[in-house]
């Protein structure tokens, strides 16, 4: 545990974050999980807005730092591709 009250102000702050990123991630995950299953049923219409929400999640996360930009492009584009996949097929 922490002894000065700058380290005790740091511990609070870090668990603050890491609560905050994580709930950014998980949404992440869950929004990325919607659009998927979308695409598994074959349900256009809501793979289109469950992947503009992804896109958005995967986007928040990247600006707030808790993934990087080539990360976030990456998922985007795999997403992009799964989409135009079902959309063509």
């Amino acid at each position: 545990m922490p002894q000065t009250a700058s380290r005790k102000k740091d511990l609070r702050q870090s668990l603050r974050r890491r609560s905050r990123n994580l709930r950014r991630k998980r949404a992440m995950k869950q929004a990325t999980k919607v659009f998927m299953q979308a695409v598994r049923e074959g349900d256009l219409e809501g793979a289109q807005e469950a992947f503009r929400q992804a896109q958005q999640c995967i986007d928040k996360a990247a600006k707030q730092g808790i993934i990087k930009r080539n990360t976030a492009s990456r998922r985007k584009a795999r997403l992009s591709r799964l989409k135009k996949a079902a959309e063509t097929a």
